[in-house]
């Protein structure tokens, strides 16, 4: 079965024209120029019944909707009806709303590959990709209720509800089964019950418990159990679906999960860091032409494990591979930092005290100290010979062990007898719960991790550093707060994946479109 039809953009005989009205160096005609040369024969599978929508034409409605600022799909709907670029872009057309969010997801690779074919045109428009690379993530707020997000310690009391409340459908669907055909009259109006309700009543009793066992009463004979309403529509799929999300994260020995996004993870989002459920964005943006080369999404919270996953996936569309990375100091890591410098790849990634160094040029401390005290750190003796450190006292500190630190061997070592009751030990040990002073040095002093965080007390590798945050951040201050993206519309790893290639495209093209304009203009 062949699509509907879709013809070349032609002047229309009444009405709005849009071939005729629309400046011919709008973002619509670059949008559709980029879309034909990608998908010039490709197409998603056809199925029995009323011919479907030409991929390109759902593909080119959403590429501008999202490079505009407008995703919501019934808004899309309505653009397509009454928007000029849109009239454009669908030949006069209407795909429904439904048809645009199930392309979202099924013609996501489509969508992958318009986003290749833009590296052609910016390379036409004089882009230069060197190989310099910037990374960093930012935390988007997954399309998930607060309220159904679960505790671990919820995970046991609310499987046993969810199951009861399974257990008494299908008891009430036997019973039906069994009775004779008639209409069941009720006495008053009875609500269907859905997860919220479900939430609240385990959250409720678990309280009172907790309540009860805080005072140390002796517990009262039970109570009849309250009353469930009967289920919403569609809630026995729900239902199972989160008793498998509580098993999963059990078996994950995550801390939290929600019901309505299990795939998200509790994360630090936004200027605040306040911990929510989130998906990361994580992109590489080549440091020259301003493009990305990379824009991915992820459940990792933390970034120190990613920075050789984003590299390998930036030299994949690199053209002369990638020759430095610049990255704030989340993603350090002492023996990454090491493999990539092996692969001869200048790295700017500075560790947690030399990136608060540069950002901090000099430290204030808040509070005054009393006049009587002690210095705020004891100073120790390193005795070569012996391959000890001695303390003002006298306590000598040996090596404990030997272990892997931040890419290089350290001995810690640690005092052989207590410090309790030392005159020192308040500014010696590290907190006033310990009892012995230990510290640490490195087996090797020449390592080269050090040579690489001793360049950031040069001025070049400095400015380096503080230039990474303009060339990289440009990219979520667009999507955030030029776009209005703040959240993901979509839930779970693969949909929302889908939506991230929509992310990377819409400022992709805008970037593009800027340059494409001058050209066009000349």
């Amino acid at each position: 079965m062949s699509y509907r039809a879709y013809p070349e953009p032609a002047p229309r005989p009444i009405g709005y024209d849009p071939v005729k009205d629309l400046p011919s160096n709008h973002l619509a005609w670059l949008i559709e120029s980029t879309v034909e040369d990608a998908l010039h024969n490709q197409g998603l599978p056809t199925h029995p019944g009323q011919r479907p929508f030409d991929p390109r034409l759902c593909a080119k409605v959403l590429l501008y909707g999202y490079a505009t600022g407008i995703r919501s799909s019934r808004q899309l709907e309505r653009c397509c009806r009454e928007n000029l670029p849109f009239l454009l872009l669908t030949r006069g057309d209407t795909p429904s709303y439904r048809t645009l969010c199930s392309f979202r997801v099924e013609g996501a690779d489509l969508l992958e590959a318009i986003w290749l074919q833009l590296f052609g045109v910016a390379r036409e428009l004089g882009f230069q990709r060197l190989g310099r690379i910037v990374i960093d993530s930012s935390k988007f707020l997954a399309d998930a209720s607060a309220e159904s997000v679960v505790p671990a310690d919820d995970y046991e009391a609310l499987r046993q509800e969810l199951r009861a409340v399974l257990q008494e459908a299908r008891d009430t669907d036997d019973t039906e089964d069994q009775q004779s055909p008639g209409t069941t009259v009720l006495d008053k109006e009875v609500k269907p019950e859905h997860m919220r309700e479900i939430l609240r009543r385990v959250r409720k009793q678990l309280a009172a418990q907790k309540k009860q066992a805080h005072a140390a009463l002796t517990p009262a004979p039970s109570a009849a159990p309250e009353a469930r309403a009967p289920l919403g529509r569609g809630m026995i799929p729900r239902l199972k679906a989160a008793l498998t999300a509580l098993d999963q994260a059990e078996q994950a020995g995550l801390k939290h999960t929600s019901l309505t996004d299990p795939d998200a993870r509790m994360m630090g989002e936004g200027r605040d860091k306040p911990i929510k459920e989130c998906h990361s964005f994580e992109v590489v943006v080549d440091k020259d032409a301003h493009l990305l080369v990379v824009g991915q999404v992820t459940p990792e919270g933390a970034d120190n494990a990613r920075l050789e996953p984003l590299i390998a996936a930036a030299r994949a569309q690199e053209p002369v591979g990638i020759v430095s990375v610049d990255a704030d100091s989340g993603y350090y890591k002492g023996e990454v930092i090491l493999r990539v410098q092996a692969q001869g790849i200048d790295t700017c990634v500075p560790d947690g005290p030399t990136a608060k160094r540069l950002r901090c040029e000099e430290w204030v401390p808040t509070m005054p100290l009393p006049e009587a005290a002690v210095p705020l750190s004891v100073a120790l003796r390193y005795d070569a010979q012996r391959d000890v450190f001695v303390c003002a006292k006298g306590n000598v500190l040996s090596v404990k062990q030997t272990r892997q630190q931040g890419g290089r061997d350290v001995k810690i070592y640690v005092t052989e007898t207590p410090c309790t009751g030392c005159p020192l030990a308040v500014a010696c040990l590290r907190n006033a719960a310990s009892k012995r002073r230990s510290t640490s040095r490195a087996v090797d002093e020449n390592n080269p991790i050090d040579a690489a965080l001793a360049r950031f007390a040069e001025a070049d590798h400095q400015q380096r550093y503080q230039d990474r945050g303009m060339i990289v951040e440009t990219v979520f201050g667009f999507l955030r707060h030029i776009l209005g993206y703040r959240r993901w519309t979509l839930r779970g790893t693969s949909r929302v994946a889908a939506e991230g290639t929509l992310f990377k495209s819409a400022y992709q093209f805008r970037k593009v479109y800027c340059a494409w304009q001058i050209a066009f203009a000349a």
